[in-house]
């Protein structure tokens, strides 16, 4: 792979690195917040609170979806990055600022959710823009590992906030944590976002796309063409991305509130656990991007949806024990994450051409980023209250990963792999 290209990929993924910093950090200080906005609620309540608000970064995924996505297909992949790295900054950093509910009263989660919602609008179409970006500036031999890095420098913004959050919870005392604690990974990834802007004003638009351009082929209305031509694409992306969106909602967000504030595990042995699961489950993605490149594509969609939904139910009933080994299930719960992660994605992006890749990448998955991930955490928190069982998150999983093995039975013919021939779908706006 050339200098260039190598410089592409890192460029990108720090981008991806840091927008996954600031979005999913919320969800690691959950069990903080939800006594800064919500004191009046019971700790159930609270978190349920708490997690309603978290959704609100993915109900406005939509409408972010639309607006960035129409953009980048009909003028410009790279200024779509400008502005989603430039909001994603603001939000977060007013997060951190944001008085509780004992300054401003029911004014302070009001806020709170507002703020969520510029973060998810933002975050549309950060992480899709860079999976198209990524997958059509890299020679097709590489597209897979291309595509698994990106994956995995996102989940290394998680796995910074983990980092962070587990040094705070070691040096500071939960007085502490709920006073100014929570706020600092907020302040310092709003912060940060300056950096990704000066690096984002160095990308230069993808040469197929550049070619669409000169070409005048440019979709006006690319959501239009999406809804007559590529029906069953959105479908099956659908099924493809539902697995990933859950397992890394529940096995990674949704854990440490889950394990501290229900099944009362140490908050800094949790904090341990999801650093292990965030170092195994990084090189578990990249190994499975390095095979999307040299295997059949389905075959590994296929293995990984099944093994969540084999593994799934033994997890969490661990976990409900009480007496689950956690570094041991952190493992378990990386290799869950970690297989489906790159597959997933690589197969969505390679599914719709040029002219309304962005378009088609970026509505499937933040419709279904709002469904299955934004109230994933609500979900899950139903089902232990509907079935009374504490392993019921399990669920949840097992349906997702039942899900993906449909989605990876529906693809078709030329994604299997990186050889395969072009694709004799009718051009946009034939």
């Amino acid at each position: 792979m050339a200098l260039s290209q190598k410089k592409v990929i890192a460029i990108t993924s720090m981008g991806g690195l840091l927008e996954a910093f600031d979005f999913t950090v919320y969800a690691y200080m959950v069990v903080y917040i939800s006594q800064v906005f919500f004191p009046a609620s019971g700790t159930t309540s609270s978190l349920i609170n708490t997690f309603v608000t978290f959704a609100f970064g993915y109900i406005s995924r939509p409408l972010g979806a639309i607006a960035f996505s129409h953009w980048g297909d009909r003028h410009s992949r790279k200024s779509s990055f400008t502005v989603t790295i430039l909001l994603m900054a603001i939000s977060t950093l007013l997060i951190g600022l944001l008085p509780g509910y004992a300054q401003w009263g029911l004014l302070a989660p009001v806020l709170l959710a507002v703020l969520r919602f510029l973060q998810g609008f933002s975050f549309a179409g950060e992480l899709c823009g860079a999976f198209v970006y990524l997958y059509e500036t890299v020679p097709a031999q590489s597209k897979g590992f291309a595509v698994s890095i990106l994956s995995a420098t996102t989940m290394t913004g998680t796995l910074l906030g983990i980092g962070l959050q587990g040094g705070l919870v070691y040096l500071l005392t939960v007085e502490q944590m709920i006073d100014w604690g929570w706020r600092v990974p907020f302040i310092l990834g709003g912060s940060l976002g300056a950096v990704s802007y000066v690096v984002r004003r160095h990308f230069v638009e993808p040469e197929a796309f550049r070619q669409l351009l000169a070409r005048g082929e440019a979709e006006r209305v690319p959501v239009r063409t999406l809804f007559k031509q590529y029906k069953s694409k959105i479908f099956t992306g659908f099924l493809l991305v539902m697995p990933v969106l859950v397992a890394v909602t529940i096995l990674v967000l949704f854990m440490p509130g889950y394990l501290t504030g229900l099944l009362d595990y140490s908050a800094r042995e949790v904090a341990v656990a999801n650093g292990i699961s965030m170092f195994v489950g990084v090189p578990v993605c990249l190994l499975t991007g390095w095979l999307a490149d040299r295997l059949d594509r389905r075959y590994l969609m296929l293995g990984s949806s099944f093994l969540i939904v084999v593994m799934a139910w033994p997890l969490f009933h661990w976990y409900a024990s009480g007496d689950a080994n956690l570094p041991v299930t952190a493992l378990i719960g990386a290799i869950l994450w970690g297989s489906i992660d790159a597959i997933s994605f690589l197969l969505l992006v390679s599914a719709f051409p040029v002219g309304i890749r962005f378009t088609g990448v970026a509505f499937v998955y933040n419709i279904a980023a709002m469904i299955f991930a934004g109230f994933g955490p609500v979900i899950s928190m139903g089902l232990i209250r509907v079935t009374e069982l504490q392993a019921a998150p399990a669920f949840y999983l097992m349906v997702a990963g039942v899900v993906g093995c449909l989605g990876a039975m529906l693809i078709a013919p030329e994604q299997r792999r990186n050889h395969a021939p072009v694709s004799k779908e009718p051009k946009p706006g034939a």
